[in-house]
């Protein structure tokens, strides 16, 4: 058998996406609260367009 070295970091999840999971959560969130206070607003005024 060959020797194969493997990198520690190969087998841990790297830490950017992990970083950027978190990124991703934190902007649906702001996105969910600004639709959640927004939305209804923004569609009364659509309606008043159309």
């Amino acid at each position: 058998m060959e020797n194969v070295k493997t990198s520690p970091e190969a087998e841990q999840p790297h830490e950017s996406m992990v970083d950027e999971a978190k990124n991703f959560d934190v902007f649906i969130k702001a996105m969910v609260q600004v639709v959640e206070k927004y939305g209804r607003f923004v569609l009364q005024e659509l309606d008043s367009v159309a």
